[in-house]
């Protein structure tokens, strides 16, 4: 992403912006009538006449010039139109300005361009060294304050690690919001934004800027690592997800520095934590289905119910205490646990024994109607439980079979005044099954 950044002219003037100032020639204005006129000092090696030699210039120091058709009129301290016929002038020499900017290799480069031509000026007219040295002095002691570690910005020295340090910070602090503010950090690619260029541009110039500019790049990393970890919790809290699959996601997850956030970190920490209690459970449940299974006798047509063992009740007590504890630590969705069998045996394991009584009592109508819905869980623990849960469950519906059909065959001979049938007929439905409606019957026939 390629940013337009005006800013950086400002912040990097260095790379971008050579000082023109440092040149010893520069180009002066022009006036309407096609006059150039130039209002900075500088000096002139003029001739005493158009043919003497070179070596016989004098120097005249001006505070500025006008370049007229054939000649020069110099403003001077002490003539304000001093006027040279071109053909007489052998150099022009236009001192340079300040050095404002003096921070990069490029502008150093720049600078001792400048000190070379001033040092060949002096090295060929002589009589124009005391004025080119005091004009290059300044420059010189520029040089020597760069050369020992410092660069001068918008007329102020600093010391060099400082400044860039400065300048990468103010270009780190732009960078950021824009990393935070990526639709999709993933897709966001650091060398294109030009402000992160600006950052190695400065981190190759000075190394102490190495940090800021890795800082950013941990920022930038660390923003993506988050984008892939939203990805993959989203994914991770998939209903339909399998287990394999969320083992390999989770590997991801963990290697993208979880801890970064508390969401993946949490995360993390239930998945670790739930399957270690998964593996315990699984165990639990496991064990407690062999013991359920070999506690079973052989099934027969008694229509009685097997006592449960106080081992195996207490098993299947502990059993459904750390079933809760699970669930309360509502573990991902992928983790599988057979709950579902755990639950079947905790039911049966609950009903048998109150089924038992009931038989005893020969309740057998709420037997019948409690243990009907055992018998589908009965088949999630094993064969054994589901063989003698059905052969009790034909026995009870066997007996309800046979009692239903002596009710109704009393209730028609009672119809037909046929009271001693009838009496036998209730009192044998009363032996299988003693229900309240018989027995009123039964007491009703009686008094007849």
């Amino acid at each position: 992403m390629r940013r337009h950044c005006p800013s950086l002219r400002k912040i990097l003037p260095s790379a971008l912006l050579c000082c023109l100032a440092l040149l010893p020639l520069c180009a002066p204005a022009q006036t309407a009538d096609g006059q150039r006129v130039k209002d900075k000092p500088g000096l002139a090696l003029v001739k005493p006449q158009p043919w003497s030699n070179e070596d016989q210039a004098t120097v005249l120091e001006f505070l500025g010039y006008t370049d007229h058709s054939g000649y020069y009129e110099f403003r001077t301290t002490k003539i304000p139109n001093y006027q040279v016929a071109t053909a007489k002038l052998v150099k022009l020499v236009v001192y340079p300005e300040p050095v404002q900017f003096l921070a990069t290799a490029e502008q150093r480069a720049a600078l001792q361009k400048t000190l070379d031509e001033f040092s060949g000026l002096s090295s060929k007219f002589p009589a124009a060294v005391r004025q080119l040295e005091k004009a290059a002095a300044p420059l010189k002691a520029d040089a020597a304050k760069y050369d020992s570690g410092n660069v001068k910005d918008g007329g102020q020295w600093l010391l060099r690690s400082a400044y860039y340090k400065q300048k990468a910070t103010i270009l780190a602090n732009l960078l950021r919001p824009e990393l935070e503010a990526a639709p999709k950090i993933q897709d966001l690619d650091l060398t294109t934004n030009q402000y992160y260029l600006g950052l190695q541009d400065l981190a190759k110039a000075e190394p102490s800027v190495g940090p800021v500019l890795d800082s950013v790049r941990s920022i930038h990393q660390s923003l993506v690592r988050k984008a892939d970890r939203a990805v993959i919790l989203n994914q991770l809290n998939s209903p339909t997800l399998g287990y394999d699959q969320a083992v390999d996601l989770v590997k991801q997850l963990k290697a993208l520095q979880p801890g970064e956030d508390a969401r993946s970190n949490l995360f993390v920490q239930s998945w670790d934590t739930a399957v270690a209690n998964a593996g315990q459970l699984t165990k639990l449940i496991t064990d407690a289905q062999a013991q359920f299974e070999d506690s079973m006798p052989a099934p027969d047509d008694s229509g009685k119910l097997p006592a449960i063992s106080p081992d195996l009740a207490s098993n299947l007590d502990s059993l459904s205490d750390a079933v809760k504890a699970f669930r309360a630590g509502s573990p991902p969705s992928a983790i599988r646990v057979p709950l579902q069998l755990a639950d079947a045996m905790i039911s049966c394991g609950e009903k048998i024994p109150a089924l038992a009584k009931q038989i005893q009592a020969r309740e057998i109508l709420d037997a019948k109607s409690d243990l009907d819905p055992l018998s589908s869980q009965a088949g999630i623990i094993g064969p054994k439980v589901s063989k003698i849960l059905a052969a009790v469950q034909k026995k009870l519906a066997g007996d309800i079979e046979k009692f239903q059909a002596l009710r109704n065959e009393g209730k028609m001979l009672a119809e037909n005044d046929k009271i001693e049938e009838a009496l036998k007929k209730y009192q044998a439905a009363y032996a299988l099954i003693p229900a309240r409606d018989v027995a009123a019957q039964i007491d009703s026939l009686k008094k007849q």
